[in-house]
C-alpha cells in the first residue's frame, strides 16, 4: 500500500506539474493575445522595425562555399595535415585537360589530326581576359616552380615536337617518330604516353601504336587561393581563364567537326566549379515557385465558401511572415559571425513547413471560437489555445536543431545554428505580426468587408460559392474541411474495407521502406552537383570514355629531416 500511495503521489505530482505548465502557458498566451489586438498597428510596426535592425547584419556577411571547409571536420587530422603542406608547398597546381575526339574512322594520330591538335593548342595559349583590371593570358596564369622559371610545359604526344608547329610540320611521319622514340626520353619523370592517349587505342602485333581517336594535352596552372564573394576560396585568375577556355571550346566544336573531322573537349576545375554554382543559383528560382505553392495552398486551406467569412489573404501573411523570420535569422547570425553556406539556402523550406502549420493552428482555434461575439475577445480566446499546440512545435524543433548542431561537420554545424534562430524568429512572428493581421481581418469580417479585397462590402446573403437557399453561417466548414474532416473519417473508420485497405497500403509502404534501406549505399561525388544537360558534361563523358575517368593525385610528404645532410650520409 505505502508503494502504490507513493506511487499515485509521484503520478499526481506529475500530473500537477502539467496542468500547471499547460494553464501557465494559456496565461501567457492570453494576455499575448490581449496586448496585440490591443495595439495591432503598433505590434506590426515593432515586427517591421526588428526586421530592419537584423539586416544590418548584411553588412557582415561571410559565406563559405569550399566543399572542403564545409563537409571536412575542422580539427581532423586530414585538415591538420592540408594545412601543413600548404604552409610548406602552396596549393597544388590546377589541371586543365584539352581533350581531342575524332568521328568515327578517323585516327588522331595522322598528321592533319596531329596539326589540328597543335592548332587548338596553339588557340588555348592566345586566350585571354581581363581579370580586377589586369590583363590574364596563359603566360600569366601557368604553373611554374619558381616565379623566375618559365611556365611547366604542357604534356601531351605532342611532346615529340615539343609544342612545336615548325617542327611537326617538317617531320615526314609522325606516327614512325612516335613509335621509334622513346616516351622516357620525351618525358622521363612524367606519366606513361598511354595516359594521354585514349583507351581505344590500337597496336599492331609488334606492339606498335597504329591509331586511336581521342587524345589529350594537359597543362597546369598556379593556385594561389584567394576569397573570392559568391565563389568562395579559390585563384581568381586560373579560375576565370578556364571558364573563358572551356567556354569558347564548346562554341566552335561545330565548325571543327567540319573542318577536321574532330571535336575539342576542355575540362578544368574552374568549369566544373562555376556549372555547381549556376545549379545553385537555378535552385534558388524553384525555392521562388516552391513560395508560391505553399501561398496558394495556404490561401486554398483558409478560405471559405463566402468571401466575408474567408481569410484566404492570411496565407500571404503567413508566407511575409515566414520571409521575414528567415531574413532576420540571416541578419542575426551574420552579426554573430557564422558564415551562410550552400546548406543554409534550404532553411526557407523547413521554415515554411512550422511555420504555415503554426498559422493553421492559430485559426483553426479562432474558428472554434465562433461563439465568442466581439472579434477582441475571440482572438485573445483563440491564442490562449492555440499557443501551448505551437509552443510545444516549436519548441520540439527547436531542441532537434539543437542537438543537429553539435555535429563535427561545419556546413551542417552552421546550418542547425541558422534553423535554430530561425524557427524561434518564426515563432515570435507567429503570435505577433500574424496574430495582429488576423485580428484586422476578423475586424474586416466584422464590418461585412470581402476577403482579399476590403474595401467591397458583402452582403450576407450574396457572394461567391452562396447555397441555393441563400443561408450561410460562418462555422460552415470549406470543402477542403469536408473532405479531410468528414468524408476521409467516415470512409476509413466507418467501413471494414476502408480499414482493410489503409492496412495494407501502411504494411505496403513499411516493407517497401526495410527494402529501400538494404539499398542505400554511402558515396559522394562532385559531379552529382552539375545539372544535367550542362556542356561540361560532354567533357566529361570523353574523359571517361577514353581517359579511365577521373584521376586523384597523391603525394608523399616528409617532414623533420635535412636532406643535404642525409644525402652525404
Amino acid at each position: 500500500m505505502t508503494s502504490e500511495k507513493k506511487d499515485n503521489s509521484i503520478k499526481a505530482r506529475i500530473e500537477h506539474l502539467s496542468a500547471a505548465l499547460h494553464n501557465g502557458t494559456e496565461r501567457f498566451f492570453e494576455k499575448l493575445g490581449g496586448l496585440v489586438v490591443n495595439y495591432p498597428g503598433a505590434t506590426i510596426g515593432l515586427c517591421l522595425l526588428f526586421v530592419v535592425i537584423m539586416a544590418q547584419g548584411v553588412w557582415l556577411y561571410e559565406e563559405e562555399l569550399a566543399a572542403d571547409k564545409q563537409f571536412t571536420p575542422r580539427d581532423s587530422q586530414a585538415v591538420n595535415e592540408e594545412t601543413w603542406v600548404v604552409d610548406r608547398f602552396g596549393h597544388e597546381n590546377r589541371p586543365v585537360y584539352l581533350q581531342v575526339e575524332a568521328d568515327d574512322g578517323t585516327n588522331m594520330l595522322t598528321k592533319a589530326s596531329l596539326l589540328y591538335m597543335q592548332e587548338m593548342h596553339e588557340w588555348l595559349l592566345s586566350q585571354s581576359l581581363i581579370v580586377d583590371g589586369e590583363d590574364v593570358t596563359y603566360n600569366v596564369v601557368c604553373a611554374r616552380y619558381t616565379k623566375d622559371d618559365d611556365c611547366k610545359s604542357p604534356v601531351s604526344v605532342l611532346s615529340y615536337w615539343q609544342h612545336n608547329r615548325t617542327l611537326l610540320e617538317a617531320d615526314p611521319n609522325p606516327l614512325s617518330t612516335i613509335n621509334s622514340v622513346d616516351w622516357r626520353d620525351i618525358e622521363p619523370s612524367g606519366s606513361p604516353l598511354s595516359f594521354y592517349l585514349g583507351g581505344d587505342a590500337v597496336r599492331d602485333a609488334s606492339g606498335a601504336l597504329v591509331s586511336t581517336r581521342a587524345t589529350r594535352i594537359i597543362y597546369n596552372l598556379k593556385n594561389e587561393k584567394e576569397d573570392i564573394s559568391g565563389v568562395g576560396n579559390d585563384d581568381p585568375q586560373s579560375r576565370y581563364f578556364e571558364i573563358l577556355v572551356a567556354e569558347k571550346s564548346a562554341d566552335r566544336r561545330s565548325a571543327d567537326r567540319q573542318a577536321h573531322s574532330a571535336e575539342t573537349y576542355i575540362l578544368t576545375e574552374g568549369e566544373e566549379a562555376e556549372a555547381g554554382i549556376e545549379a545553385g543559383q537555378d535552385d534558388i528560382a524553384s525555392l521562388f515557385i516552391g513560395y508560391f505553392l505553399m501561398l496558394f495552398y495556404a490561401s486554398f486551406v483558409l478560405s471559405r465558401g463566402r468571401v466575408k467569412y474567408s481569410h484566404s489573404i492570411l496565407g500571404l501573411v503567413s508566407v511575409v511572415s515566414i520571409g521575414l523570420s528567415t531574413f532576420s535569422a540571416y541578419g542575426l547570425c551574420w552579426y554573430i559571425g557564422i558564415k551562410f553556406n550552400t546548406v543554409v539556402q534550404v532553411l526557407v523550406l523547413v521554415l515554411l513547413g512550422v511555420g504555415i502549420d503554426d498559422t493553421f493552428v492559430i485559426m483553426d482555434s479562432w474558428w472554434d471560437c465562433a461563439d465568442i461575439p466581439t472579434m477582441k475577445e475571440r482572438m485573445v480566446a483563440a491564442m490562449k489555445h492555440a499557443g501551448p499546440a505551437i509552443t510545444i512545435t516549436s519548441m520540439t524543433d527547436l531542441i532537434a536543431f539543437l542537438a543537429g548542431s553539435s555535429t563535427s561537420f561545419p556546413g551542417l554545424r552552421d546550418f542547425c545554428y541558422y534553423a535554430t534562430v530561425g524557427i524561434t524568429f518564426d515563432f515570435f512572428f507567429q503570435c505577433t505580426f500574424v496574430v495582429a493581421i488576423a485580428y484586422l481581418d476578423s475586424v474586416r469580417q466584422e464590418k461585412g468587408r470581402a476577403d482579399c479585397l476590403c474595401c467591397v462590402a458583402v452582403d450576407d446573403e450574396t457572394g461567391l460559392c452562396v447555397k441555393k437557399d441563400g443561408s450561410w453561417t460562418e462555422g460552415e466548414k470549406g470543402i477542403q474541411n469536408r473532405i479531410v474532416g468528414t468524408h476521409m473519417p467516415r470512409l476509413v473508420l466507418g467501413t471494414l474495407v476502408g480499414k482493410v485497405v489503409v492496412i495494407l497500403i501502411s504494411c505496403l509502404l513499411f516493407g517497401l521502406g526495410i527494402y529501400g534501406c538494404t539499398k542505400v549505399k554511402m558515396n559522394f561525388n562532385q559531379e552529382w552537383f552539375i545539372p544535367d544537360g550542362d556542356a561540361i558534361e560532354d567533357a566529361m563523358d570523353v574523359r571517361d570514355t577514353y581517359f579511365n575517368g577521373q584521376s586523384l593525385p597523391a603525394n608523399v610528404y616528409f617532414s623533420d629531416i635535412n636532406y643535404p645532410q642525409e644525402q652525404d650520409t
